[in-house]
């Protein structure tokens, strides 16, 4: 287990690490999506907006409020998918990272980490939920396997 996430309610560890990377790719990527519809409201062009005082000033902390929204978000998305890719790279879980445990741990390419998680395909493919499934983990410990 890596840690236990109330956005998705559930422990993030080695078999749904690769949807939770992808959780928050899209969460970031919603954040900047409607930060730049803000941009865009305020500089585009719109011949069926009317300047009234009070409509012009619901419009303003409207966007305001999502702007500071979507940084928010966007910031917090972006500090947790470095603490995750960082965790991948090194092979190691939060608890481990915590601990200072880095025993055992072989040194391997970079990106084989990052296949370990997502899955063999393509990396482009890494990004679509259905596609890339990394293969079930599988131990025998004698008796039965789990």
């Amino acid at each position: 287990m890596d840690h236990h996430c109330p956005w998705i309610n559930n422990c993030v560890g080695e078999r749904n690490q690769k949807y939770f990377l992808q959780f928050l790719i899209y969460v970031g990527a919603v954040a900047f999506y409607a930060a730049g519809l803000v941009v865009y409201a305020w500089f585009g062009e719109c011949r069926d907006c009317f300047i009234e005082s009070i409509s012009f000033q619901h419009r303003v902390v409207h966007s305001i409020i999502l702007m500071i929204e979507s940084g928010l978000f966007g910031l917090f998305v972006v500090a947790i998918v470095i603490d995750q890719v960082t965790g991948i790279f090194s092979d190691t879980t939060a608890v481990e990272q915590v601990k200072g445990d880095n025993s055992g741990r072989t040194r391997r390419p970079k990106m084989s980490h990052l296949a370990d998680v997502c899955g063999k395909g393509h990396p482009i493919l890494w990004l679509f939920p259905c596609v890339s499934v990394p293969e079930p983990l599988s131990y025998n410990n004698g008796t039965y396997e789990v």
